[in-house]
Parts: C-alpha cells; structure tokens; sequence
C-alpha cells in the first residue's frame, strides 16, 4: 500500500512539473520571439506528457491500480521524467536564474536553451514514455 501511495505521488509531481514548466516556456515564448519553434516543440511534448500521466494517474486510482504499482518499468519511467523536468525547471525558472541581472533592474529575455538542447531533452523524455 506504501508503494501505492509513492508512486501516485509520482505521477502528481511529474503531472504539475510539466505543467510548471510549460508555464515557464509560456512567459519566455511571450518575452522572446527568436525562440518560439523550440518553445513550441518543447511545449507541446510538455501538454501531451501532461495527459499521458494523468491518464495514468486515473488507472492507478482505478481498481488495477494496485498492479500497475508493482510495475518497474513505469516507476523507472517516472523517475526518468522527474529528473528531466527538474532539470528543465532549473534552466528556465526566473526566480533562480535571473536573481542577480534583477539585483541591476534588469531581466534576462533570452532563451536559454538552444535548438540541440530542446531536441536532446525531448529525446529523453521520449524515452521514458
């Protein structure tokens, strides 16, 4: 039953993780139009993780739930796409990032990921579908 409950606690913190981040690439995407494809890209592969583990946030809520717990593979998975997402998070949090160029009244409107990074990290999300 432990397990039952980590691992749906998982899936809850990669479900509002994505939805942080997409949120962060949202302001940027606003902020900076040199970078609107990759934000796109980055953005829709966020919206669709979002509703593939929401999805599996209603299985392991349903009455299987319980086998799905045991499933390694889909605890690997999650564990996968938690340290993706937070390191993400990091590269593109301005309450972290730009602390110091605020110190000055300024703030940084650069993406900061270039087009391989955007591509790299959607590759390894894809990988922990």
């Amino acid at each position: 039953m432990a397990e039952a409950v980590g691992l749906a606690g998982s899936v809850i913190a990669i479900i509002e993780l994505s939805a942080k981040v997409s949120a962060l690439c949202l302001d940027y995407s606003t902020a900076v139009s040199n970078a609107r494809a990759d934000i796109t890209r980055l953005r829709s592969r966020l919206d669709s993780l979002g509703v593939t583990f929401r999805a599996v946030q209603k299985l392991l809520d349903g009455p299987d739930g319980h086998t799905l717990q045991t499933s390694r593979e889909l605890v690997d998975s999650l564990q996968g796409c938690t340290t993706v997402l937070d390191q993400v998070q990091r590269r593109l949090d301005p309450d972290k990032a730009g602390k110091a160029m605020r110190r000055f009244g300024l703030r940084a409107l650069k993406w900061p990921l270039d087009s391989k990074e955007v591509s790299d990290i959607l590759s390894r999300l894809e990988r922990h579908k």
